[in-house]
């Protein structure tokens, strides 16, 4: 009589193989990867509304579909402008700026779609500033911090938006920005200030679970 020999697969290649395919699949929830989203909005200083700066991001983060968390990331803008009128100095005052975060900030996005990011540091260091049609270098003395912003909003598959209004830019010394700290500070410093920001990218709400939504942070919402 022939005998018929059938191969079997081992059983823990073919677990192996099986997870594989469930991973490949998204049977199970698929962990995005981590991407710079895109940052635009606007940004009103001690008055003066104006473009955040063009470029601006936000990462490496990512965003969890699942579960609605905002992995860590920080905001990164490029340089740019500013421009304000200076009653001491009788001119217009154009300042060249960078803002930037100096901690790293994690979020959640509610199944209601209610979004919020912990609180950002922010740091503006003034460069530079053409005082009517003088220029003026300014050095690593004029620096605006600790800047500190809670960001809360809406998230949706078009993006997150996000505002807080009333945050305050501390004055720096008046002997600092090469000697022009105070008239720097009568255009950038003060609590006259609001930021609304658009972060590119598919942030839709996660379905209703059995969590809630505080602080922005995720809380077991179980009856015990």
């Amino acid at each position: 009589m022939q005998m018929h020999h059938h191969s079997r697969i081992p059983a823990r290649p073919l677990r192996a193989l099986l997870a594989s395919a469930l991973l490949s699949s998204c049977f199970v929830p698929c962990v995005a990867q981590a991407v710079d989203f895109p940052v635009t909005g606007t940004i009103t200083v001690n008055g003066n509304p104006g473009a955040l700066p063009a470029g601006g991001t936000f990462g490496d983060s990512s965003y969890d579909t699942a579960t609605g968390d905002i992995a860590v990331g920080h905001f990164t803008f490029p340089q740019s402008t500013t421009t304000f009128h200076s009653v001491s100095l009788g001119a217009d005052v154009t300042v060249t700026y960078q803002l930037s975060q100096t901690n790293t900030s994690t979020g959640l996005v509610a199944n209601d779609g209610v979004a919020m990011l912990t609180q950002a540091q922010l740091k503006l260091k003034a460069i530079s500033a053409v005082v009517g049609v003088v220029p003026v270098a300014f050095g690593n003395s004029c620096i605006f911090q600790p800047i500190n912003v809670d960001l809360a909003g809406t998230g949706a598959a078009s993006g997150l938006d996000l505002s807080q209004t009333g945050f305050t830019i501390p004055q720096v010394g008046a002997t600092d920005c090469s000697g022009f700290g105070s008239q720097v500070n009568s255009g950038l410093a003060g609590s006259n200030n609001n930021i609304l920001m658009h972060m590119a990218g598919d942030f839709t709400p996660p379905s209703a679970n059995d969590t809630i939504f505080a602080n922005g942070f995720e809380s077991p919402n179980r009856a015990e």
